[in-house]
């Protein structure tokens, strides 16, 4: 977002309008913006390039959960979870829908906070 001085709140709702995919294969942050401002330099929509960075991930993300074995239903927690074209790009990508909680953002802290719980009745 940073490179394509965007909010970062902007950057989901922007990506699920572009028309294009565009190959981003860098496997780590550093590289990953080396290819978005590469990416910019090439005059490269942005809506494109933040496409190909939901891409990236997702299929990272796709990538080891397939090696584990995946299955429907998935579930997707954490803020990442409320940025709609990552959810878009990992639903295309495992060929399946995705569902997200309501408040995603919150569920690793509650599961802590109700694991806590049973733990202090112990």
């Amino acid at each position: 977002a940073r490179a394509l001085e965007l909010p970062l709140t902007e950057l989901g709702p922007l990506s699920l309008t572009s028309t294009k995919a565009v190959p981003m294969n860098a496997q780590c942050a550093v590289f990953a913006e080396s290819e978005v401002v590469s990416l910019i330099h090439q005059k490269t929509e942005k809506q494109d390039i933040a496409r190909a960075v939901h891409d990236a991930m997702a299929s990272r993300i796709t990538s080891m959960a397939r090696r584990v074995g995946v299955e429907p239903d998935v579930c997707l927690i954490g803020g990442v979870a409320k940025n709609p074209g990552f959810v878009d790009s990992l639903q295309r990508d495992l060929e399946m829908e995705v569902l997200i909680p309501e408040d995603p953002e919150f569920v690793s802290a509650l599961g802590a906070a109700l694991l806590a719980g049973g733990i202090a009745k112990r």
